[in-house]
C-alpha cells in the first residue's frame, strides 16, 4: 500500500512538470509570434493615425489629409463689399 502512495506522489510530480513545460513552451511560442507580427503596435497605431488627425487639425483621417479638410486651410473670401 505504501508503495503505491509513493508511486503516484512521483507520478503526480512527473505529469506537473510535463505540464509545466508544456504551458512554458506555448508561452514562449506565443510571446515570439506576437512579437515578430507586431499585432499590438498595429492595433495601437492604426487608430492612432485617426486620432491624431483629429487632434492635429480637427478632422478625422490621417494628419496628411485631415489638414487639408480644416477650415482654416481653405482659401479665405471676403463676401462684404467695403
Amino acid at each position: 500500500m505504501l508503495r503505491t502512495v509513493r508511486n503516484q506522489r512521483g507520478q503526480f510530480v512527473i505529469e506537473g512538470v510535463l505540464l509545466m513545460i508544456v504551458m512554458v513552451s506555448i508561452f514562449i511560442a506565443s510571446m515570439k509570434t506576437l512579437r515578430e507580427g507586431k499585432y499590438l503596435a498595429n492595433m495601437i497605431e492604426r487608430p492612432w493615425a485617426e486620432v491624431s488627425g483629429m487632434l492635429e487639425c480637427g478632422s478625422w483621417g490621417s494628419p496628411a489629409t485631415a489638414c487639408k479638410n480644416h477650415p482654416n486651410q481653405s482659401q479665405r473670401s471676403v463676401s462684404l463689399k467695403p
